[in-house]
């Protein structure tokens, strides 16, 4: 089976992405701070692990996106089954790869 075409994000799912991108952005910022004024490392922590869920959140988001354009456009063979567990497959991989 050939590979779909790659395709833009919709516009509103792209000015989510960013919006999120931006705000784990100002969670690494504020890690950066807390270094700098030699925080409690419990602190540290705690910021990196939001920043981390932060940014893997809008990982998932993003693959969701890609399986939703290949679901929705027409597939080029009969075996439309075959191609949702192909497409599924590899989402399940990319998110595997995420942790």
């Amino acid at each position: 089976m050939s590979k779909a075409t790659a395709q833009p994000l919709p516009a509103e799912r792209k000015a989510e992405l960013v919006h999120r991108l931006r705000r784990a952005e100002g969670q690494v910022r504020g890690l950066q701070k807390l270094l700098d004024e030699e925080a409690d490392c419990a602190k540290i922590a705690q910021q990196l692990l939001a920043t981390r869920h932060a940014l893997d959140s809008t990982y998932v988001r993003l693959n969701l996106s890609v399986a939703e354009q290949e679901l929705s456009s027409p597939t080029p063979s009969p075996e439309t089954a075959q191609h949702v567990t192909e497409v599924l497959e590899r989402l399940q991989s990319r998110l595997g790869r995420s942790r």
